[in-house]
């Protein structure tokens, strides 16, 4: 009665004037989507901080530390190589043999500082209230590390896939005598923050995953549907740990041609995270045009999907009825994922 061709395998011609009219509304569209992607990418682009610290293997001493300064430092995204233990010097006389047992401290997310993020597009994590179960002596070293959710600490103290870390001890603390750390991060994007506690009698550790909703707030949490499906919707799901998302468009009677589309990116940067596409042209040979019904596609999000907390959607029907009546639609929302 018609064909129905995948985008992704079909040469996209069309054999009427009017179908390569359609087909060239398209392409214009599609490329200046493509340009706005990238301008968006382009503009919020972060910096790398400068990572020029070699590590030592047997283990890293807190004075050959570069920076141990826990005010407002930004966690630039590149991956350090993995990082040997902190070891301070042994307890003074008269100090506390005690192995360090952390209780749990607190953390506090918000956005950063104007000052520090002109794009709106960072956040700040504040550490503090850092405690003991029992009172430890001032050479114990405090070390906070953060990375994404595949930050990891070794059975032998080494941690792997950070990209910022600081270190404390009681005898050099923040100023006004407290220890606490904050580093600034990219919002959008889920993290891990570790904390070890380290001396001669032992070491004990805390690890915190967090993320920054703050281009996600009032979207809906997935799996959920955005949308109408009486009319154009899109469904967000998960199955066995993939993300999946379809496109639904309800249309009318005698469709002669159709596109609908659906597309997720990084809400950020712009970037894709999946795409997929369907189109629909009447033939005569085929018996009467498109009868009334509902039109989906769908895609699978790629893996680097789970480093985000939130996803833009997006899906686009281009329309025609034999009548001659040509219309767009187009539909966009986000998603936050946990």
């Amino acid at each position: 009665m018609f064909k129905v061709k995948d985008l992704a395998n079909s040469s996209f011609y069309f054999i009427k004037n009017k179908s390569l009219e359609r087909m060239l509304y398209l392409t214009v569209f599609y490329f200046v989507l493509f340009l706005s992607l990238l301008f968006i990418n382009c503009a919020k682009e972060e910096k790398n901080s400068d990572k020029t610290n070699t590590l030592g293997l047997l283990g890293l001493a807190t004075g050959t530390q570069t920076s141990t300064n826990s005010n407002n430092d930004e966690s630039g995204g590149g991956l350090l190589p993995p990082i040997p233990p902190v070891v301070g010097p042994p307890a003074n006389p008269g100090q506390p043999l005690n192995a360090p047992i952390l209780n749990d401290p607190q953390t506090h997310v918000n956005n950063a500082p104007l000052v520090d993020d002109q794009f709106g597009i960072y956040g700040k994590i504040l550490i503090d209230n850092i405690s003991f179960q029992l009172p430890v002596h001032d050479q114990t070293t405090i070390t906070a590390y953060i990375g994404k959710r595949n930050l990891r600490l070794e059975p032998d103290g080494t941690v792997v896939n950070a990209t910022n870390f600081k270190t404390l001890t009681p005898a050099t603390p923040n100023p006004g005598g407290a220890i606490w750390f904050s580093f600034i991060h990219r919002s959008n994007q889920k993290q891990k923050l570790i904390l070890v506690a380290r001396n001669e009698f032992g070491s004990s550790s805390k690890e915190i995953n967090f993320s920054h909703n703050r281009d996600c707030l009032g979207a809906a949490l997935a799996p959920t549907t955005i949308g109408d499906c009486n009319g154009h919707c899109i469904e967000v799901t998960n199955v066995a740990g993939q993300w999946n998302f379809k496109a639904k468009y309800k249309h009318g009677n005698g469709i002669t041609f159709a596109n609908i589309s659906v597309e997720g990116f990084d809400h950020n940067t712009g970037g894709l995270l999946g795409f997929d596409a369907f189109e629909y042209l009447w033939e005569p040979a085929d018996g009467p045009p498109l009868p009334e019904g509902i039109i989906s596609v769908s895609s699978t999000f790629n893996p680097q999907v789970n480093e985000y907390t939130c996803v833009a959607l997006q899906s686009i029907v281009w329309i025609e009825d034999e009548n001659g009546n040509f219309n767009t639609f187009l539909f966009a929302n986000r998603a936050r994922l946990e």
